[in-house]
């Protein structure tokens, strides 16, 4: 018993309880109504949670979560599907299984920023209120919900972040790792672990050339296993290239701003507070970001441009929002507690 009380009450664990609370409400209650038909993506992964390898040739290849959900579902013998609403129109159990699964990773996903947030020197309080700009963001319960893959990358990038600045060597291992199977983006934040970790450059080329290797032994695998042609993958994904003009007028577009704010909404009332009521707060903020997060929004672009889901792929970098909002309520406390004195 004091074991389990003792791992209860760990900090990092009663912040993966708080946002599992937070999270999984708004989570079921999306999933009880999303029509799946509608998300072609949610069709994909569906599809190769019941070993249909026949998918699109740029998300097919992400089988992670859909093989955890499938282990679920399998074990508890379909026993979900007695949870499912009646107007649910297809089978419940297997959207369900996703659900556990994603709101499982995205809770995670708000310990790891916590911890991001710790890390910068903000107390308990701030990094718990910076920890809410990513509970309360209108896509967080769409990725916990839905039959997608998000939620893994959003844990690798997190894990990126949290472990050079934690100089966490494990952390930064697991994501080398992990990164390649979650998502292929991951290609572009798989550099910063590279230049600006604690890791030994060296055995950082040893591990990239493992995992590397990891990877092309699975893809060739289930070329050999699922009806698959390995080369339209590629096209595809270089087809996205073409792209880029199309996504980048949409991006400076009114209603490319919008995507892109709407991951933060009301909260974006801090750093604007600490702007009004500080002077020269932006100057004096920005002049000290690391080049790392430079680098990280730079590589988050690209990602953008690329995938013209602005709104989906602007949503990994709120680690770094959590921490922005976290730190411009610090230096209104500041403000605050210098103006009382």
């Amino acid at each position: 018993m004091q074991a389990i009380r003792r791992f209860l009450f760990k900090e990092h664990n009663l912040v993966f309880m708080f946002c599992l609370a937070v999270v999984a409400g708004p989570a079921i209650s999306i999933l009880f109504v999303y029509d799946l038909s509608l998300y072609p993506d949610t069709d994909t992964y569906l599809g190769l949670a019941t070993f249909d390898f026949d998918q699109s040739p740029v998300r097919r290849f992400r089988l992670l979560i859909p093989l955890a959900a499938t282990c679920i579902d399998k074990a508890t013998f379909g026993f979900f599907n007695v949870l499912a609403p009646a107007y649910f129109k297809r089978d419940f159990s297997l959207p369900f299984s996703f659900f556990l699964v994603n709101t499982s990773l995205m809770a995670y996903f708000g310990v790891l920023i916590y911890r991001y947030c710790r890390a910068y020197g903000l107390s308990v309080l701030l990094s718990l209120l910076a920890l809410l700009v990513m509970l309360t963001c209108r896509y967080t319960p769409y990725l916990a919900a839905l039959p997608i893959v998000d939620s893994l990358f959003c844990v690798v990038v997190a894990m990126t972040l949290t472990g050079i600045r934690e100089q966490n060597t494990k952390m930064l291992i697991a994501a080398i790792f992990i990164g390649p199977f979650a998502k292929e983006s991951f290609v572009f934040i798989a550099p910063l672990i590279f230049f600006y970790s604690h890791l030994d450059k060296k055995k950082q080329v040893g591990y990239f050339l493992l995992s590397g290797a990891c990877v092309f032994l699975y893809r060739y695998i289930y070329q050999q296993l699922a009806p698959t042609n390995g080369v339209d993958s590629l096209t595809t994904d270089m087809n996205h290239l073409y792209n880029v003009p199309v996504f980048l007028k949409s991006l400076i577009s009114f209603s490319g701003v919008y995507k892109i704010v709407s991951n933060l909404f009301f909260w974006l009332l801090v750093p604007i507070a600490a702007y009004l009521f500080i002077p020269g707060y932006f100057k004096r903020f920005f002049s000290r970001v690391d080049w790392l997060i430079v680098w990280f929004f730079v590589s988050v672009l690209v990602q953008m441009l690329l995938s013209g889901s602005l709104e989906r792929m602007f949503y990994i970098s709120m680690p770094v929002l959590c921490l922005w909002v976290g730190l411009s309520a610090n230096e209104l406390k500041k403000q605050y507690m210098s103006a009382e004195k």
